[in-house]
C-alpha cells in the first residue's frame, strides 16, 4: 500500500522501488527508529504516525522520495493545483525527519533553508481552514530543532486561518468591492496580511481577483 493512501486513505502515483545501497560497503541502510528529543520528552502523534510507516525503510530511498514528491509540490504549485499540492504536502511532511537525518549524516549538519510541504502548506491549509493539518505542521515545527525558523510561519498561519473566512464573507457580502474597501472595513490593522491572504485565496479559487482602473476589485467563486 502507498504511504499516501496508507496514511490517508487517497491514491498516489507509484514511487520508486528500487532499493538503495551504501555505495561503500554495499549493504542497505535502515532508517534509525531513535526518538529524538523535545522539551516535553513526548513524540507527537503525528510523528510516531509516519515512523510506523516508514519503519525498516533505507534512509536514502526515504530521503529520494522527499525529493521526488518536492518536484510534484512544485509542479502544482506551479500550475495552481491547489488539491493535488496539499496532497504531495501531506505525503512529503512525513518525510521531513528523513529529510534532516540524511543531510546531517551526508554532509555534517542541516542546512536546508526552504521546506515547501510547510511553506505552501501553512498557507493553503490556513485558507482551507484546514485547522487539523496545522496542527500537524505544528508539531512536527516544534519537535524538531532543525525548524525553529519556521515557528513564526506557524504562527502566521493560524492567523490566515481566522483571518480568511472574515474575508470571505465581507466580499460575498459586498461583490465587486475592492481590495483597499475591504481593509478598510475589516478592522484588522496587518494590511500586508490581508493582501496576502485575498492572493493565496484567489490561487486556491476562492476568490476572483480583477483590475478595474487601479483598484483590484473582488469577487467569491
Amino acid at each position: 500500500m502507498g504511504f499516501i493512501k496508507k496514511l490517508f486513505g487517497i491514491g498516489q502515483d507509484k514511487s520508486n522501488q528500487t532499493k538503495n545501497f551504501d555505495q561503500s560497503r554495499g549493504i542497505e541502510k535502515k532508517v534509525s527508529v531513535e526518538s529524538s528529543k523535545s522539551k516535553s520528552g513526548k513524540v507527537p502523534d503525528i510523528i510516531v504516525r509516519y515512523r510506523e510507516v516508514y519503519k525498516g525503510q533505507p534512509l536514502k530511498k526515504l530521503n529520494d522520495l522527499y525529493f521526488e514528491i518536492l518536484e510534484k509540490i512544485i509542479l502544482a504549485d506551479r500550475e495552481r493545483e491547489i488539491n493535488t499540492l496539499l496532497m504531495h504536502c501531506q505525503g512529503s511532511l512525513g518525510l521531513i525527519e528523513y529529510l534532516i537525518k540524511y543531510t546531517k549524516k551526508e554532509y555534517g549538519s542541516y542546512d536546508i533553508k526552504g521546506i515547501p510541504a510547510i511553506d505552501k502548506g501553512l498557507i493553503y491549509f490556513a485558507v482551507n481552514g484546514n485547522t487539523g493539518q496545522l496542527k500537524n505542521i505544528k508539531d512536527i515545527v516544534y519537535y524538531f530543532k532543525e525548524l525553529q525558523s519556521y515557528q513564526a510561519n506557524v504562527e502566521i498561519a493560524f492567523t490566515i486561518r481566522d483571518l480568511a473566512p472574515n474575508i470571505y464573507q465581507y466580499v460575498k457580502a459586498n461583490p465587486g468591492c475592492s481590495l483597499r474597501d475591504l481593509k478598510k472595513n475589516l478592522h484588522f490593522d496587518n494590511e500586508r496580511l490581508i493582501s496576502d491572504t485575498v492572493k493565496y485565496m484567489k490561487n486556491a479559487s476562492k476568490l476572483s481577483v480583477i483590475k478595474v482602473d487601479k483598484e483590484l476589485v473582488l469577487n467569491v467563486r
